[in-house]
């Protein structure tokens, strides 16, 4: 039943994204979020639904009478170029094991989807549109592993998912999802919206504690902490940190009590050293490689951690446990990037990271004393936040090639184009342009729609 009833919904969605290009771009992130294939159990579990919203994108801009035009900015340009990168890294490789070819064909349809995303997708109502299919994709799996959570009495411990990885990864996920949804939360008028945004973030807070994730409890601190510094209801919102404090204080278990412990000593955890002992391999391939590195998840081929776990002791100022017999994940997002592509795909990383901030603060700059941007300034410092949870939690975890990190970037991208671009008269425009009741805050049609909104007014139509 579950399966005809997702398959009838894709199929409805067929004549809905015929010449519909931010229909499709937005049903394409939200399968390569959701993937269904993982919850989907009968004849709907073998369906390509990856390809089908690949496929009906690609029919929606060849049947769309919108004009297509390329938009590449200093973010978008810096993704490219460490595409290239890491295609000639894997083509380079250290080892001819299948995983890193899976990571690339993964990595070019992300960095396809961030592509469209930046130049379909900019007006305010396709963003909008975006960052609720995320909300809604992430929040399916978030949200049903919390319920899940709450109706075993503590019981339920979230394990990961196939297309997300381990419960470090999926921590990190919905970590980075939240301050989307508290971006829904502020801006909708609609009360309904309003609440169920709210259940979502209280969920999904639920889903990090469930994940037994020591990173993502820190995540979810540091997320406490930025709502504190942001909030206008300060009083009110360190109550309710407050409270919910001490029901996770009353209600986890021994079990997650004791992990959670363990942050306080870790030089002294396994766990910890044995990602240290990760990290310093991986360095080791990118001192030998320093321009390409090794290649996509070299340091999870056999052949590569047998080749340098004799020069292991070239780093023994950091002091660890020898290695393992069996190669492990690099577990960190920057170890990850180093020892798969090299210095030169790192920096390249570091740069789109570094693009993006500078986007967000172009961002604000540009939306002061602009009432009809003041939507793009809070959209703006809310994916900050998910930036900064995506830099202090991956610092642990590999989860630096997932679907919802380019969507980030293309995020900042597209916020940045429509904000430069929107014109002085906007303010008088808007102020005289009807609106239009949709559940979000100040929507109000401009007038005047130049190339670069892409037909923004048949979004409504």
């Amino acid at each position: 039943m579950r399966d005809a009833m997702f398959l009838a919904a894709m199929v409805a969605i067929i004549p809905m994204g015929l010449g519909r290009p931010d229909i499709c771009i937005a049903l394409w992130a939200y399968v390569s979020l959701l993937d269904p294939n993982n919850f989907l159990y009968g004849f709907g579990a073998t369906l390509p639904y990856a390809k089908f919203a690949t496929g009906l994108t690609v029919v929606a801009l060849l049947t769309s009478q919108e004009k297509k035009v390329f938009y590449c900015d200093r973010t978008t340009a810096l993704v490219l170029i460490f595409l290239v990168i890491a295609a000639l890294a894997q083509f380079t490789a250290l080892s001819d094991a299948s995983l890193g070819w899976d990571i690339l064909d993964k990595l070019w349809k992300i960095v396809a989807l961030n592509l469209l995303v930046v130049c379909f997708m900019r007006t305010r109502l396709r963003i909008h549109l975006l960052i609720l299919t995320i909300c809604l994709a992430v929040g399916f799996n978030g949200a049903g592993e919390a319920l899940k959570y709450l109706l075993s009495g503590g019981g339920h411990k979230v394990e990961g998912m196939p297309s997300w990885g381990d419960n470090n990864a999926v921590a990190l996920i919905v970590l980075m999802t939240m301050p989307m949804l508290a971006y829904v939360r502020e801006v909708s008028e609609a009360r309904s919206l309003r609440l169920g945004a709210l259940a979502g973030i209280i969920l999904f807070a639920i889903c990090v504690v469930a994940t037994a994730s020591r990173g993502g409890l820190v995540g979810l601190l540091i997320l406490a902490l930025a709502g504190i510094a942001k909030t206008r209801h300060k009083v009110r919102y360190m109550a309710a940190l407050l409270i919910a404090g001490l029901v996770l204080v009353r209600t986890v278990p021994d079990s997650w009590t004791q992990r959670m412990d363990t942050i306080q000593d870790a030089d002294q955890d396994s766990s910890f050293m044995g990602r240290v002992v990760v990290w310093k391999l991986s360095t080791l391939i990118a001192l030998d490689h320093p321009l390409l590195g090794g290649g996509l998840h070299a340091v999870q081929s056999q052949n590569v951690w047998d080749a340098y776990v004799p020069s292991f002791g070239k780093l023994s100022f950091i002091p660890t446990e020898e290695p393992d017999v069996r190669p492990h994940a690099a577990h960190s997002i920057y170890f990850e990037i180093l020892g798969d592509t090299g210095f030169l795909g790192f920096l390249v990383f570091l740069g789109i990271i570094a693009s993006c901030v500078r986007d967000s603060f172009r961002i604000k700059a540009a939306a002061r004393n602009r009432p009809d941007l003041q939507w793009a300034a809070r959209l703006a410092s809310m994916l900050q936040l998910s930036l900064l949870t995506f830099l202090i939690t991956g610092a642990a975890l590999s989860a630096a090639y997932h679907d919802l990190v380019f969507l980030l970037f293309a995020l900042f991208s597209t916020v940045r184009a429509v904000v430069v671009a929107a014109p002085s008269y906007e303010v008088r425009a808007l102020a005289a342009a009807p609106l239009q009741v949709t559940g979000w805050r100040s929507r109000r049609l401009d007038p005047v729609s130049p190339p670069w909104r892409l037909h923004s007014s048949k979004i409504l139509k």
